[in-house]
């Protein structure tokens, strides 16, 4: 019958410093190797790495996904015995949208040869997930001829930390009570704030054919930015590089557009109703989307040509 084997913990290496990356962060962390007597001596073990008193430390921003090394496992058995090793993780800490993967979790086995290391790796995928720390237990099978053991390894550490967020701030221009086919302008700003690691984002919008876009009034605190045109809208990718905590932000400036018509010409808007300044700004790679912003052309209706508005007293052919 299987038992638990009590384990011998020998500080191998008490200060070396093992350099790791996530994003541009560099972890300084001390190593140990943890020998598990499995036969009445001690001169052969099993042995698995802890770092800082964890198989791993998993860092993921929501909205996010993220491969990595998850145990080293060794074979001091003698003979050249090989040793067939499964691991079994306990999920239930995790919050719910976090998918979680750890190799051999199927009960898969995976040979470890006499004197060799064996390194499995996982998988994890997190969506809205609540931000926080989180443990990942995981229990070590290991069989071979001869003997079997079941082992309590050190946990995973999940640190799951806040995606980049992104809205939207009307800073001047009116909203509601617009008359039609005046000249108008909006300037708004999108704002994009990264809490969690340095990373690269491609910010995507769309202005829609009511409006132009004044590019001598439209500026990014940080990064590069084009509007391409594509049919009568321009579509605004903007790419910027953000560190861990840094905001940033661009203003843009739109006004109504001048519609040539056989008689000289017109400004938006021409018809009434409820028209948005842009769609929600993307955040590319991400299921991130700010606000949008509306405004309402509500004054001078009887003169938009629309007989379904009220003419008021107009001499309009429909009215």
């Amino acid at each position: 019958m299987r038992k638990l084997i009590p384990v011998i913990l020998m500080l191998l290496l008490s200060s070396l410093i093992v350099i790791g990356s996530s994003g541009t962060f560099v972890y300084f962390n001390a190593e140990r190797e943890v020998r598990v007597a499995v036969v009445p001596h001690d001169k052969e073990y099993l042995s698995f790495m802890c770092y800082n008193g964890y198989a791993a430390t998993v860092i993921v921003d929501q909205n996010s996904n993220l491969t990595f090394d998850a145990l080293k496992i060794g074979n001091y058995l003698n003979e050249l015995k090989t040793v067939n090793v499964w691991l079994d993780p306990d999920y239930s800490n995790l919050p719910s949208g976090v998918e979680m993967w750890i190799e051999s979790e199927d009960a898969i086995t995976r040979p470890i040869d006499s004197q060799e290391y064996y390194t499995f790796w996982g998988n994890i995928s997190v969506e809205n997930a609540d931000p926080g720390t989180y443990e990942v237990p995981i229990t070590l099978y290991a069989t071979w001829n001869g003997g079997d053991a079941v082992i309590e390894t050190c946990s995973i550490k999940v640190i799951i930390l806040s995606g980049p967020k992104i809205r939207k701030i009307l800073l001047s221009g009116n909203t509601t009570n617009i008359p039609l086919k005046t000249y108008q302008e909006w300037v708004f700003q999108i704002e994009v704030n990264n809490s969690g690691t340095p990373r690269n984002l491609t910010i995507e919008d769309v202005i829609p054919g009511e409006f132009d876009v004044d590019l001598n009034r439209t500026s990014a605190s940080k990064g590069n930015y084009t509007f391409t045109r594509h049919g009568k809208s321009d579509h605004l990718e903007w790419n910027v590089e953000l560190g861990s905590g840094e905001s940033v932000h661009m203003n843009i400036t739109i006004s109504t557009r001048w519609v040539k018509t056989g008689k000289g010409g017109k400004w938006e808007f021409t018809t009434c109703g409820t028209y948005p300044l842009n769609e929600g700004a993307k955040i590319v790679g991400y299921n991130i989307t700010s606000n949008n912003i509306t405004v309402v052309a509500d004054v001078n209706c009887e003169d938009d040509g629309n007989c379904e508005h009220d003419c008021g007293g107009s001499s309009k052919k429909c009215c």
